[in-house]
């Protein structure tokens, strides 16, 4: 009885989070299970023209005048769905520690990291030639964090100036 309250409750937020047409061809699913198998089926495939549709969208996307944190944002929600879309290479190891999966990693994070530089608008020129002339590569992490700290105290020097 417990199981059925559970699945009719994950049911309800499956089916409240999903778009209108998505949600009208699922809404004779009898389980979660039914759904879950239902929409991997037809959006678990990769898709090599989504994947390239959405390596495009990375590329030409610019921060244009939007603020780091807004721009981050954009970039990272286009990198979460080609995760999901694009298949990678994948360890099987359990507890995987191998020296491949670190590799594939630190790529990834490095191509992230270009792709967020490429995009700054050119006002942060100064940091993204300072984070890529830094011996030890940058995390995403800890360029985002520099470029965002460089945006702060240019919105704090410009408050300054207007005030006195």
């Amino acid at each position: 009885m417990a199981w059925l309250r559970c699945d009719v409750m994950i049911k309800g937020w499956l089916t409240t989070a999903m778009e209108t047409e998505i949600r009208s061809s699922i809404k004779y699913a009898n389980t979660t299970e039914d759904i879950w198998n239902n929409l991997h089926e037809r959006f678990g495939k990769e898709s090599t023209p989504r994947a390239y549709e959405l390596k495009q969208l990375i590329t030409t996307t610019k921060q244009d005048e939007i603020s780091v944190y807004g721009y981050y944002t954009k970039l990272r929600t286009l990198w979460d769905e080609i995760s999901l879309v694009f298949s990678m290479a994948r360890c099987s190891c359990i507890g995987c520690s191998c020296e491949i999966s670190k590799k594939l990693i630190e790529l990834r994070g490095k191509e992230r990291l270009y792709d967020f530089l490429l995009g700054l608008d050119n006002k942060f020129s100064t940091i993204r030639t300072q984070v890529l002339a830094m011996k030890h590569v940058l995390t995403l992490g800890e360029a985002y964090h520099l470029v965002a700290e460089d945006e702060q105290q240019r919105a704090v020097s410009s408050i300054e100036k207007t005030v006195g």
